[in-house]
């Protein structure tokens, strides 16, 4: 009973980092909205919508990951994973398997968008999209090729796996994936971004190096920015693109199936995966904190 109650504190903790730090990146977004419009207004300074962009990205991740350190500073980090090499079967297989979380998980956020925008009688709005229109290339590629990767691996792998892998490392995973899908703070991204964070999650418990995670998921991001942008204009490559997307997603579910026997687990040495689980994980104060105030986010980002 004090293990579990141990357990339940520590997710909670967890949770209350990551409210902070959706919570500073709330009140900052809006600070720097109200200064952009009054310097704008005024005439004192005009920032172009990349710089902008550019800078208020910067700023959400410095902020909120400083609020999200302070909170879970304390927390032993006993069980960091081990760093080594990793195995080239282990990377090709987890690239495949990568992209078909990838692609399902975009039908998926795609088709539940569809049936809330029926309900609700208006088109579709893919705020990612609507963030990306206008801006430079140089502006796309610096923010979601290379800031985004560095700045997320270290959030929400490093510092989450690092400090509950104690307890299993299927419950370290399937936390981070969690909170990393919700908070990019829409359905569109949420169940793609979930089902890369388990494969990312994997990586990273298996080789103890974030370089890889941050790899991969700079491939991932140039694959739906520069990349799904300059191949909108031609027929060609967006049907070369679509083949090579596509082929790569039954090729990940063939490797999914073959080696799933293979995947290894370190159960941890106050394991809480099993019966009831779910509530230790989930059910605490600081994790049904930032469930409400993920929800919240949801529904201003979809109503915005």
């Amino acid at each position: 009973m004090e293990e579990t109650r141990a357990a339940r504190k520590a997710f909670g903790r967890i949770g209350i980092g990551y409210t902070g730090f959706l919570s500073a990146s709330i009140v900052l977004q809006i600070v720097l909205r109200i200064f952009i419009y009054v310097v704008n207004r005024e005439g004192i300074l005009n920032l172009s919508r990349n710089w902008y962009l550019f800078a208020t990205s910067l700023a959400n991740y410095a902020a909120g990951g400083m609020v999200l350190f302070l909170i879970i500073k304390n927390m032993p980090v006993t069980h960091r994973p081990v760093s080594r090499k990793a195995d080239k079967k282990l990377l090709i297989c987890s690239f495949f398997i990568c992209i078909t979380a990838l692609i399902a998980g975009n039908l998926l956020g795609q088709l539940l968008m569809s049936l809330i925008s029926a309900l609700e009688g208006r088109p579709m709005v893919n705020p990612v999209t609507e963030v990306l229109k206008g801006l430079s290339t140089g502006t796309i590629f610096a923010i979601m090729v290379v800031m985004a990767p560095v700045c997320e691996e270290i959030l929400f792998r490093r510092l989450i796996i690092d400090r509950i892998r104690r307890y299993g490392e299927k419950a370290a995973i399937l936390v981070s994936a969690v909170i990393f899908g919700l908070c990019h703070g829409n359905f569109y991204q949420f169940f793609y971004a979930f089902g890369i964070g388990l494969v990312f999650g994997y990586i990273y418990t298996r080789t103890g190096r974030l370089r890889y995670t941050i790899v991969f998921h700079m491939i991932i991001n140039f694959l739906g920015s520069v990349a799904a942008i300059y191949i909108q204009n031609s027929m060609v490559l967006a049907a070369i693109y679509s083949l090579v997307l596509y082929g790569s997603m039954i090729a990940g579910i063939v490797l999914f199936i073959l080696t799933r026997k293979d995947w290894m687990f370190w159960q941890g040495e106050e394991a809480v995966w099993g019966r009831g689980a779910g509530k230790i994980l989930f059910l605490n104060i600081g994790m049904v904190l930032f469930f409400i105030l993920s929800a919240i986010s949801f529904v201003i980002t979809e109503f915005s």
